[in-house]
């Protein structure tokens, strides 16, 4: 019985080819809009994933305070910790290492050639924090560190402005004016978490940048500093002796609000994934408004095929056959038009994402909810939308359908 139903129906929607795709296409239109919305938001959040797993995400980051008005937070306040208050941390228990930086843009110099960077005054902690490794050359040293020496370590966006094929290690730059030695190139790193460039830097120890490329309010402050976690799931205990010692060191009494602000990469990380997550539903939320617009295609050809088998029906049901087989008919001929389109859509989606994911140069990943999605859909819409146009054909008079004209 069901062989025979799913042949007829098969025969059916034959019959009509140039109807029958246009009804899929609807379909066919809504997956392919939903499976590339899905693959856009897997490729947003892996990309989120590998950002973060590059920076690493048992970091407990420190900053300045809010500044409050009238109850209202305000911004950031001016840098508070120390680098003597960094240093320190890395007694705590549970602590692996600990960095800070120091921020200047400035235009770099080389020969005739000329480029806006952001330089970071830090320490050789901080290759170790940030997961940087060395390409070229070697790193400053703490030594270097504490004499303030006018050595720098840069990014391959600065070697590709500045050098060209040539090899940087030994040459001179300036900055500011200043004279600074190349001793290292750092590996390549990509886009960041926000499309910024994080191959457009130059690492150099933070005496020397504040020495001579800084004049700042407060030169021996950092303007945000990280404290590396042994394990991440000891990182709320870490950020509780990281508060207490910061305090201690402060001399804030009770009651009195920090002056720094103490972070978990992992907050951060659940906060941004959440927002990714949000959109990505949204986004494909939106791509499923046409779903509806196909399966009220699928429902409106159903109607116009009841009206036109009429006479068919009434011949089928003079014949015996039952009214079960009549609405399995029509409502099988219902859900093969919304798979076939769910699955032509499916396929269309894919290969669309994988086509835009290699222009942007991007990995988008082949779902297993794109197969998901794609046999819902069409379950869901083919009995929906083919469910009224199956009741109708079911309860046609016999008598009334033979006589219809």
């Amino acid at each position: 019985m069901i062989g025979q139903i799913i042949r007829e129906a098969w025969i059916s929607m034959t019959a009509y080819k140039m109807r029958t795709f246009l009804t899929m296409l609807g379909i066919m239109i809504g997956v392919a809009a939903v499976v590339l919305m899905v693959a856009a938001g897997q490729t947003v959040q892996n990309e989120i994933t590998k950002t973060f797993d590059a920076m690493g995400t048992n970091l407990i980051i420190i900053g300045p305070g809010e500044t409050v008005t009238g109850g209202v937070r305000g911004g950031r306040g001016r840098p508070s910790v120390s680098f003597d208050d960094v240093n320190s941390l890395k007694s705590l228990k549970d602590v692996e290492n600990t960095s800070y930086i120091v921020n200047a843009a400035v235009q770099a110099v080389y020969g005739s050639n000329n480029y806006g960077v952001s330089v970071a005054g830090t320490t050789p902690d901080y290759l170790d924090i940030g997961n940087w490794e060395i390409e070229d050359g070697a790193m400053f040293t703490e030594h270097d560190l504490k004499t303030g020496k006018p050595y720098i370590v840069i990014g391959q966006t600065v070697v590709n402005e500045l050098f060209g094929m040539q090899d940087p290690i030994g040459k001179v730059m300036r900055l500011k004016g200043h004279p600074f030695t190349v001793i290292g190139t750092l590996k390549e790193k990509g886009d960041g978490l926000m499309g910024n460039d994080q191959d457009n830097i130059i690492l150099t120890p933070a005496t020397t940048l504040r020495r001579r490329l800084r004049g700042s309010y407060r030169p021996t402050y950092s303007d945000i500093a990280f404290v590396k976690v042994t394990e991440e799931d000891k990182m709320e205990s870490v950020a509780n002796r990281i508060e207490y010692q910061l305090r201690a060191r402060h001399r804030l009494k009770d009651g009195v609000a920090n002056d720094f602000t103490v972070r978990l990469m992992t907050d951060m990380v659940d906060k941004v994934r959440s927002i990714g997550m949000i959109l990505s539903i949204l986004l494909a939320s939106i791509a499923s408004i046409s779903l509806i617009v196909g399966s009220i295609g699928i429902m409106n050809m159903m109607l116009v095929s009841v009206t036109e088998r009429t006479r068919e029906i009434g011949t089928r049901k003079a014949l015996g056959a039952p009214n079960k087989w009549i609405m399995f008919q029509f409502l099988t001929e219902s859900v093969m038009i919304s798979f076939m389109g769910s699955f032509i859509g499916m396929v269309l989606g894919v290969i669309l994402s994988q086509i835009a994911g290699a222009v942007v140069d991007k990995a988008v990943p082949i779902s297993i909810w794109s197969v998901i999605i794609s046999v819902s859909v069409a379950v869901v819409v083919g009995v929906v939308s083919g469910l009224m146009p199956a009741i109708k054909a079911m309860k046609l008079d016999p008598i009334d359908a033979l006589r219809y004209q």
